[in-house]
């Protein structure tokens, strides 16, 4: 399969050509190419409009992935609900809040089967084998615990297909909270959550109040591909990239401990905003703190 380099004038010239039609079936051919097949463990990043006007919308598309993967697997979707501003809650409902990434993930949070986290901010949509498993915990952990949904997945041997969108892999903040960068807030910031109809307390994360220098997209798949652990291709003018969590890991990892970009050499620190609170985790013993954040067991 022919790689792709972000840079290269081909890939820039293909997303500021118009829109095309894109076919199911065609869709369906590249994912099965570039590796996606039954029984995998995937989390999906997506951009429909890259596609240009996809055969049957948001919903067929999920349905192709969900075809190939069948629930033998696991399909996993961000339910972000936005990152608030200083001041304002965000009263995150999992059942009605709606997905702000994208048409894919809200159509996808929406279908029968798939069940939703309750992270006020950083929620996640599963579909498949042991979906429970993936978000019951995620309420009572910190947004990208090593156990959170996008950690778990990891832990199972997880990857990651990017639909036409280069640089919102959410599992990077994965691998920040696992190296200890200072720049993230564990359970720092809350806000109010409607659970099964009832307002509770939630925790979320503190986000950083800067741009991290360590984040080079071009640099860590560079790193990718040249251990030959990324697979890409052009779908029309939509670029995919297809690649194992671990692998991710790894070429992010670099940066982040290389000393001149990495966390040693970083002043930033999390956002101090009204929402902020003293947090309720633990990190020597891995367990919560007494708090008023609502901690009871999911359920679907």
């Amino acid at each position: 399969m022919e790689c792709y380099d972000w840079n290269n004038a081909q890939i820039k010239e293909a997303y500021q050509k118009e829109p095309r039609f894109t076919t199911a079936e065609e869709f369906e051919k590249v994912l099965r190419e570039l590796g996606v097949h039954e029984g995998i463990q995937l989390n999906v990043h997506s951009s429909l409009s890259s596609l240009g006007t996809f055969e049957g919308g948001a919903e067929n598309l999920c349905r192709v992935l969900q075809k190939i993967i069948t629930e033998k697997g696991t399909l996993m979707m961000p339910g972000l609900s936005g990152y608030p501003a200083d001041g304002v809650d965000c009263f995150y409902d999992p059942e009605t809040t709606p997905v702000k990434v994208g048409k894919i993930p809200d159509t996808f949070r929406q279908m029968p089967g798939v069940v939703r986290s309750w992270d006020p901010t950083h929620s996640f949509c599963v579909w498949g084998r042991d979906k429970e498993y993936f978000v019951r915990n995620h309420h009572k952990l910190p947004t990208m615990d090593k156990d959170s949904p996008l950690g778990l997945l990891e832990q199972s041997g997880g990857y990651c297909l990017m639909i036409g969108c280069y640089t919102s892999v959410t599992f990077m903040h994965v691998v920040e909270t696992s190296c200890g960068a200072h720049c993230l807030g564990q359970r720092a910031e809350e806000y109010t959550g409607i659970i099964q109809g009832k307002k509770v307390r939630l925790r979320g994360w503190n986000w950083r109040a800067g741009i991290c220098p360590a984040l080079k997209h071009s640099r860590i798949y560079g790193f990718m591909r040249e251990q030959k652990t990324l697979h890409e291709t052009m779908l029309g003018h939509c670029h995919l990239l297809f690649f194992k969590l671990s692998d991710y890991r790894e070429a992010y990892t670099r940066c982040l401990k290389d000393p001149e970009i990495g966390c040693s050499s970083c002043s930033i620190l999390p956002r101090q905003v009204s929402q902020c609170v003293p947090s309720d985790w633990d990190s020597q013993k891995r367990c919560l703190k007494e708090s008023d954040a609502f901690t009871g067991d999911w359920q679907a």
